[in-house]
C-alpha cells in the first residue's frame, strides 16, 4: 500500500511539474514613447509587425506622445523608452537619463517647403513647422536655416504643431511654408511639386532617432532593455536585408502607397549602419553633444559621453548577437 502512495505522489508531482514546464510564460510588459507613427521609427514598427518583440518575450506598447509628456514620464518610470533626442537635454542638466540605441548614422530630415518657395531667401517672414521646441526636428531646422543664410527667431518663425501628419496640414493650410520631415513624407509631397532645399545629413550628421531609458532601468531591469534591444536589431538587420519586405510593412503600418515607401526605405538603407547596428560613433556623439549643449549655453566639451549614453547592454546583446562591431563608440 505505501509504495502504491509512493508511487502515486511520484506520478502527481511529475505532472504537475510537467505543467508547469508546458505552461508559457507570460511576456514582459514594456512601454515605449514615440513622438510620431513615422519613418523614424520604422525599426520599432517592423519588430512589431514581425513578432520579434513577442518572440523575445516583451509584450510592448507603443504610446504616441509630445516630447513635452514622454520625457516627464520617463523620469518618473511610467514609460520605459523615450526618444533619446528630447532625453538629451534634461541629460545634460544631470537627469538620470542614457540613450542606449540609435537607428540611423546621422539625422534624416528633408527640409520640404510649398511649390511656390522657390529660393531659401523666400523663406524669410515666414514660419517653419517643427514637432516641438527642442526635439531633434527643432534642432535639424535650425541647423539648416543657418546653412541656407537664415536664423530661426529672426528670419524665420518656427512653428510648433506636433508630429508628421499635423506638420502636413500646417503646409497645406499655408500655416507654414515648409517643415523638416521625414523621407517618406518627402517622397508624398515631391509629386505635388513640394521642394526639397536641404538634407540635414548635411549639416546635422548625429546618431539619430534613438531611445532613452532611466537610470535605475539599466540597473534594477538590464533583462528588458536587452530583450527591447535584441528586437530593434533583428529589425534593423531584416531592413537591411530585405527592403522589400520592409517597405511593404512601412506601407502599411504608415499608410502610404507602396511606391513612396520603397523609395523612402531605399533612401535610408545607407544611413544604417552595417558594423554597428543600434549604435554610433565617438564622433557622431560628440557633435550631438556639441549641439545639444549649446541650445543651453553649456560647454560640449566638459561632458563626458557617459553622461548622456550608454552601451554596455547594446554591445552585449551584439556580441551575442555575432555582431562584432570595429569603429563604434567602445566597440572594444
Amino acid at each position: 500500500m505505501l509504495h502504491k502512495l509512493v508511487a502515486c505522489a511520484i506520478l502527481i508531482v511529475f505532472s504537475s511539474s510537467l505543467s508547469l514546464a508546458q505552461e508559457p510564460k507570460r511576456p514582459i510588459p514594456a512601454m515605449q514613447a514615440i513622438s510620431t507613427i513615422d519613418f523614424g521609427y520604422l525599426p520599432s514598427l517592423l519588430a512589431r509587425s514581425k513578432g520579434f518583440f513577442v518572440q523575445e518575450g516583451l509584450d510592448l506598447k507603443l504610446l504616441v506622445v509630445s516630447v513635452r509628456v514622454s520625457v516627464p514620464a520617463l523620469m518618473s518610470r511610467e514609460v520605459h523608452f523615450a526618444a533619446a533626442g528630447s532625453s538629451m537635454p534634461a541629460a545634460l542638466k544631470g537627469a538620470p537619463l542614457k540613450a542606449i540605441y540609435y537607428t540611423y548614422k546621422t539625422s534624416t530630415f528633408q527640409l520640404i517647403v510649398r511649390p511656390e518657395i522657390a529660393a531659401p531667401q523666400q523663406l524669410k517672414g515666414k514660419a517653419i513647422a517643427v514637432s516641438s521646441a527642442g526635439s531633434s526636428n527643432d534642432q535639424a531646422a535650425r541647423l539648416m536655416l543657418k546653412k541656407l543664410g537664415l536664423e530661426a527667431g529672426r528670419d524665420v518663425t518656427l512653428l510648433s504643431t506636433g508630429d508628421s501628419q499635423a506638420r502636413l496640414l500646417a503646409m497645406e493650410s499655408n500655416l507654414a511654408v515648409g517643415s523638416p520631415v521625414n523621407p517618406d513624407v518627402a517622397a508624398h509631397l515631391a509629386p505635388r511639386g513640394y521642394r526639397i532645399l536641404m538634407d540635414s545629413a548635411e549639416v546635422y550628421p548625429v546618431p539619430f532617432s534613438g531611445m532613452a531609458v532611466h537610470d535605475d532601468l539599466i540597473r534594477d531591469n538590464p533583462e528588458l532593455i536587452k530583450r527591447w534591444l535584441r528586437a530593434h536589431i533583428r529589425a534593423i538587420l531584416y531592413i537591411r536585408k530585405n527592403p522589400e519586405e520592409a517597405a511593404q510593412v512601412a506601407a502599411k503600418e504608415l499608410k502610404l502607397a507602396p511606391e513612396v515607401a520603397l523609395g523612402a526605405t531605399r533612401l535610408l538603407l545607407p544611413v544604417i549602419s552595417a558594423d554597428d547596428p543600434g549604435g554610433f560613433t565617438e564622433n557622431g556623439m560628440r557633435l550631438n553633444l556639441e549641439y545639444s549643449a549649446s541650445r543651453q549655453g553649456g560647454d560640449a566639451r566638459k561632458v563626458p559621453i557617459a553622461q548622456v549614453a550608454d552601451v554596455s547592454l547594446l554591445r552585449e546583446v551584439q556580441r551575442e548577437m555575432g555582431i562584432r562591431c570595429q569603429d563604434g563608440y567602445r566597440c572594444k
